[in-house]
């Protein structure tokens, strides 16, 4: 393995790791955001939504890299190649990639299930206040609205 490869490799589990904390990091600001839908407190969303806007960027700007960091060492930046890239490696630390691969992907769907909840929240909440307002529910195009 080239120095270039062994730093690459390198920096793409550090990236995992690093992704770890953000996506923990995550998981927290999603059940913040549940808590601030649910006691419709609008301001707290805007402060509390550029904080996830913010960690958001990292996370895909990570993601991005580690699609990079892939293909750089000839893999397809996707699961398949993480998998080829994790049956690669050296047994003690193969096991232990894999492992935080695994976890990163737990968390991940547990950030994915909890932005679902919270989207349902949101639509319920907004169907709510058009009911109440007497209109229909769902979201009409501007253009269709007559003057």
């Amino acid at each position: 393995m080239s120095v270039d490869t062994k730093a690459t490799v390198k920096a793409l589990i550090l990236g995992i790791q690093h992704d770890y904390g953000h996506y923990t990091e995550l998981t927290a600001l999603l059940l913040r955001q549940h808590a601030l839908l649910a006691s419709h407190d609008v301001d707290g969303l805007q402060a509390h939504n550029e904080q996830q806007t913010a960690l958001m960027a990292k996370v895909t700007q990570q993601a991005k890299l580690r699609c990079q960091q892939l293909q750089t060492l000839g893999l397809k930046p996707d699961e398949k190649g993480m998998a080829t890239l994790i049956a690669k490696l050296p047994l003690p630390l193969r096991t232990t990639v894999a492992n935080q691969w695994q976890q990163l992907e737990q968390l991940l769907h547990q950030c994915l299930r909890q932005n679902d909840l919270n989207g349902r929240l949101l639509a319920g909440q907004m169907e709510t206040i058009h009911s109440l307002l007497g209109q229909d529910s769902g979201y009409r195009d501007p253009d269709s609205i007559a003057d």
